[in-house]
């Protein structure tokens, strides 16, 4: 499936409204820090990082091509559908995939864009912060959130926090 088919099919799920219930919360041990799967206990994923940076920038493009089409700019991961740990494929390139894990007990969404920037920083005050810093290895870490952003402010965004999802990069299976 291509990426634009993934986050069609996730961004048409995400306009699901707010008014489910959560049954199975996931509280699993996912930390906010960011990881590189290269720390002791980690496995090295072997990205491309010309994926790494395609994904980003598609990302980032897919919230413009949105925008322009009326859609929504928003990741989106409602309940019960996300709840339960589970972990939805954002996007891909290659053998690299962009995962992203709701943690928490509330629905939630995030700007495509800042999944881009939680992956490339680069409209991040400090990029060092953001996963290419994990290099060939890949990580995960909670989505850096720009709340100064004005979508977070419309109807579009009512229902979700932009609190509990984690983003994993890594690479696919075989």
């Amino acid at each position: 499936m291509r990426p634009s088919q993934v986050l069609g099919a996730f961004a048409m799920a995400g306009g699901v409204s707010g008014a489910a219930v959560n049954k199975r919360t996931c509280f699993f041990p996912e930390p906010e820090r960011r990881i590189c799967y290269s720390e002791p206990g980690g496995t090295p994923q072997n990205l491309d990082l010309r994926e790494v940076n395609f994904v980003a920038q598609y990302l980032r493009a897919y919230e413009q091509q949105q925008l322009s089409q009326g859609g929504s700019p928003f990741w989106k991961m409602p309940l019960p559908e996300a709840d339960n740990c589970g972990e939805w494929q954002v996007t891909s390139k290659g053998r690299t995939w962009v995962m992203a894990k709701l943690v928490g007990d509330e629905q939630a969404g995030v700007l495509f864009s800042d999944i881009a920037n939680t992956i490339d920083g680069l409209n991040l005050a400090d990029p060092s912060k953001a996963l290419l810093n994990c290099s060939t290895a890949g990580g995960q870490m909670a989505t850096i959130v720009d709340d100064t952003n004005p979508y977070y402010q419309t109807q579009l965004f009512d229902g979700f926090t932009n609190k509990g999802i984690i983003i994993k990069l890594v690479k696919s299976p075989s």
